[in-house]
């Protein structure tokens, strides 16, 4: 069992490409921890080790987000990217785009989004009977969920996207067009994501 865990942890390393030498550390503490029989600081560093690959993974989808989306450019001060191993969501990225008037869209990326369920259980539905202002349609190969929101302060659009355990979703303000949302939520590289989500 001591191998196998280790094992995982080496090969998710090696695939995600990352610096391993913060992993390396965290798995000789886990190992020397285990081997003492202090199980509460093996789990303790074996989380950290999964924190680090989770980063990694971030970092990479990070990389392959557009930096423009229709006529707005990404603010590259706002790009983030959050790892936990907490059981409600594992890797958090986001990015916003924005331009001199008040359009702008934000991207996010959540691994074991707490909204997938119910995002996946809305697109299984035959149809939206009750709610007009959400619709079902296709980014690349992938279904997704368009909503669009109007109020006092104009209108807003969110497209999100289930991959497997993974929800993308784009948020914007200020754009009216269906069509303008739907371009620019079909420059998402959701197949190139989906190698990274799982």
């Amino acid at each position: 069992m001591k191998n196998l865990i280790f094992t995982l942890v080496f090969a998710c390393t090696l695939a995600a490409g990352l610096n391993a030498q913060d992993v390396n550390a965290q798995l000789s503490e886990a190992k020397s921890s285990y081997n003492s029989g202090d199980l509460q600081s093996t789990r303790f560093a074996l989380q950290q080790a999964i924190n680090e690959i989770d980063k990694a993974i971030g970092a990479e989808i990070m990389k392959i987000l557009p930096t423009s989306m229709g006529d707005l450019s990404f603010i590259e001060s706002s790009d983030n990217i959050t790892a936990t191993s907490s059981g409600f969501a594992g890797v958090f990225v986001s990015r916003s785009y924005g331009a001199e008037d008040e359009t702008n869209a934000s991207l996010q990326v959540i691994s074991d989004s707490p909204m997938l369920a119910g995002v996946n259980a809305l697109l299984a539905m035959p149809m939206f009977v009750s709610d007009p202002s959400q619709k079902k349609i296709k980014v690349g190969s992938y279904r997704a969920l368009l909503q669009k929101t109007e109020d006092e302060n104009g209108v807003s659009w969110d497209v999100q996207i289930p991959v497997r355990s993974t929800l993308i979703t784009l948020h914007t303000t200020g754009i009216d067009t269906e069509k303008a949302v739907t371009e620019m939520a079909g420059t998402i590289p959701v197949d190139q994501i989906a190698k990274f989500a799982q």
